[in-house]
């Protein structure tokens, strides 16, 4: 049941970061204007061609209230390149908060959450990864791994300690219907699916030391309340109810240091939808990268997610993601190959990708 519920709630974007030009800097207010455009051509087998999904532009502003105290907000929206999408814009943030040098940040939006805290030290490549962590998924944005909807989150810093608690406010639902048809085009039945998040938290904990590593935990728990509503062609009505929790947990440790940046994370899930929306998964992720000049980057890595339920299917995310990175001024260019040991959910094996990407920073 929980698989037919997660699936059905609608996927959030991959994660980057973002560079800004500062349009307004008087020492008491700033306002900046950032994101990229980004191109990309994915080979994987029958799936050729462009995507254009991966650009943003975002708009931040600050003001501060006194020494010690800022106020701000920010907004951020994905845009659409090559015309796969319905809306051309899409919003990926948008978010206000406080900020207090002793007593740390409050914010209330849409953020990045902080199972990302320890789930983003994985979360790396330039345009693969990220797949065995929790943290995306097809529900990451509506259960709170993501860019979490609905969120209230404090963050502070002390000592090399890091902490970080959320809370997804109120409740919301997202529906989607299936209509099945014969051969002959006359439908057989309609499948309506309501899910209904009725909130979520979040906590999170990392601890920094001096010579490079870190090492941290984090924890995600949504109350989800699911309807199935299946009409026939006859005159009948089934309707299915459940009600679940979903669970995200992760540890992770990553080691920075000069030219090197190394990063491992393990994940345990239940109930998400990351893996063809199975009841239990376990997920380890590996990067790994070199500075090899001021221009030059290789990265490497590994994502493995499998089914741990107690009739597991078929479905295991298990791949070896290899890049070279090009970096100048506000230009990145990457070459990403992903061997690929994964399986679908029918047992078939899963076709190596390549990726080549352009993108533009302003």
């Amino acid at each position: 049941m929980q698989k037919k519920i997660l699936a059905a709630v609608v996927a959030s974007m991959m994660a980057g970061q973002a560079m800004a030009v500062t349009v307004v800097d008087d020492g008491t207010n700033k306002a900046t204007i950032g994101g990229y455009l980004d191109l990309r051509y994915v080979d994987q087998g029958d799936n050729k061609g462009h995507m254009g999904d991966s650009s943003r532009i975002n708009f931040a502003f600050e003001h501060k209230m006194t020494e010690a105290t800022t106020v701000f907000a920010k907004a951020e929206w994905g845009f659409d390149t090559d015309g796969s999408k319905d809306d051309f814009f899409w919003q990926r943030q948008a978010y206000v908060g406080a900020m207090n040098d002793q007593l740390g940040s409050i914010t209330y939006g849409q953020q990045w959450s902080s199972y990302g805290k320890v789930a983003g030290y994985t979360d790396q490549f330039a345009a693969a990864g990220g797949d065995a962590s929790g943290y995306y998924g097809d529900d990451g944005d509506f259960l709170g791994t993501a860019r979490a909807e609905d969120a209230l989150q404090y963050n502070h810093s002390f000592m090399g300690l890091n902490i970080s608690a959320q809370m997804q406010v109120g409740k919301k639902t997202e529906s989607a219907t299936v209509v099945n048809m014969d051969n002959s085009f006359v439908v057989t039945d309609t499948v309506t699916t309501d899910v209904e998040r009725d909130g979520s938290y979040a906590i999170a904990a990392s601890y920094d030391l001096p010579m490079g590593f870190s090492i941290g935990a984090a924890y995600n728990q949504a109350k989800v309340n699911g309807t199935v509503t299946e009409v026939t062609s006859a005159p009948v009505t089934t309707v299915e109810e459940d009600n679940f929790k979903a669970k995200s947990t992760i540890v992770g440790a990553k080691f920075e240091a000069d030219k090197i940046y190394a990063a491992v994370t393990y994940a345990k899930l239940k109930n998400r939808a990351v893996l063809d929306g199975v009841e239990k998964a376990e997920g380890v992720e590996f990067y790994a990268s070199y500075q090899l000049n001021e221009m030059f980057k290789v990265e490497g890595g590994y994502n493995q997610l499998k089914d741990e339920s107690s009739n597991p299917g078929k479905a295991e995310i298990k791949h070896f993601p290899m890049a070279v990175v090009y970096t100048q001024g506000p230009v990145q260019l990457s070459g990403t190959y992903q061997f690929e040991k994964s399986t679908d959910k029918d047992g078939k094996d899963v076709d190596d990708k390549m990726v080549l990407q352009a993108r533009y920073y302003f």
